[in-house]
């Protein structure tokens, strides 16, 4: 069979046409994957200084103004559970409700509802800025404490408190596990798919073998329920150690703040780097982490940094520093794995510094402006 030239001329337009759709489809993918490398967030404490609804909107305009990709709210801690909770039975029809805020009748102390949250997920969204809630579980846990035995729950407290450990959850006790997934369980209807939810899992007790073997199967479990409702889980490094590195899931995002656990103690903080992993182990094992090194990354608000002075003196240090350094002020061990993906500029309140939201947003202003926009170098 002979075939014309106009024949040819066709097949050739159509593989053309074939190869340069295709073109265009791994151009897309390459170029979406390079837009989710980069992450650039913040982390509000709203636990140890409660913010409301508004404010917190005004920090997601701030993220969303100058490029950021995600706000992480860090909602539970000692001080706090600051999220209506049934299984911790502090709900809006039992409190009372001030100024857009809801307050526990019993313990005075204030709380997001689930509405709300939803509320601030949405318009992060719709600003395409992601809201990370933040549920600290097994540490930091006080707050949970508190409401269990507020509430009668006396049975439950003794069973899932660590006696050994500093306001801890006993990560080993399988009714730690079940009492961990149904605070959690809470919220993930909340979170948009493929998002993330944060479990904390910082400053906990993992001092031996078996204590390393016990917590891995507490986060990988934490881990697959959480993944089972289409959301993504994020995590502090501490519980990361050298030796269980490779029987953690890798699809958990960490968040590496200290490779010492910023002890002042000298034989503290020797005992944590030869158990923790380093950031670019991590890497290298094939975990993704965001860079959230305190030395450059943390601020505490209290009056010591609201001067121009302080501020100036931390603007300049920032300059000093780059994603690569990932502990503390070392230029000697950089990180220059592609799976350090991002950094996080983390806002720590001190609950004795005595300051109203607006006050307190209107001093953060110029230090976020300036961490978002010193982020745009990299």
């Amino acid at each position: 069979m002979k075939f014309t030239k106009s024949f040819y001329t066709i097949v050739f337009s159509i593989i053309t046409i074939i190869f340069a759709v295709i073109a265009i489809i791994l151009y897309q993918q390459s170029t979406n994957v390079k837009a989710v490398k980069k992450q650039v967030g913040i982390s509000l404490d709203c636990a140890r200084s409660f913010k409301d609804v508004n404010t917190i909107k005004k920090y997601i305009n701030e993220v969303h103004e100058y490029k950021g990709t995600y706000l992480t709210l860090h909602l539970t801690d000692n001080e706090n559970f600051a999220l209506e909770s049934n299984t911790l039975h502090q709900n809006t029809k039992d409190s009372y409700y001030k100024s857009g805020i809801y307050y526990n009748k019993k313990t005075k102390l204030p709380f997001l509802s689930k509405e709300q949250l939803k509320d601030i997920i949405n318009y992060g969204y719709n600003q395409k800025v992601e809201i990370i809630p933040e549920i600290d579980v097994p540490g930091h846990a006080q707050g949970i404490f508190n409401l269990l035995k507020i509430n009668g729950e006396n049975k439950l407290y003794g069973k899932v408190v660590r006696s050994d450990g500093y306001n801890e959850m006993d990560y080993s006790n399988p009714k730690t596990i079940a009492l961990s997934k149904m605070i959690i369980s809470e919220y993930l209807p909340l979170i948009k798919p493929h998002t993330h939810i944060s479990i904390g899992g910082d400053e906990i007790t993992v001092e031996n073998i078996k204590q390393e073997q016990q917590i891995v199967k507490y986060i990988n479990i934490m881990d697959n329920y959480i993944n089972k409702h289409n959301v993504k889980m994020v995590m502090w490094n501490d519980a990361f150690h050298k030796k269980v590195i490779n029987k953690y899931n890798k699809n958990i995002l960490i968040d590496y703040w200290s490779y010492s656990g910023q002890r002042a103690n000298k034989e503290q903080s020797d005992q944590n780097m030869a158990l923790r992993a380093t950031m670019p182990e991590l890497n290298k094992a094939g975990f993704k982490t965001i860079n959230c090194n305190f030395y450059y990354l943390y601020l505490i608000a209290n009056k010591k940094i609201f001067n121009q002075h302080n501020i100036q003196f931390w603007k300049n240090s920032l300059k000093q520093w780059n994603p690569q350094i990932w502990n503390n002020n070392d230029t000697n061990h950089l990180d220059k794995n592609k799976n350090n993906i991002g950094m996080q500029l983390s806002i720590w309140n001190d609950d004795s510094y005595n300051i109203n939201n607006l006050n307190l947003y209107n001093n953060l202003k110029t230090y976020i402006k300036s961490y978002l926009s010193y982020s745009k170098s990299f």
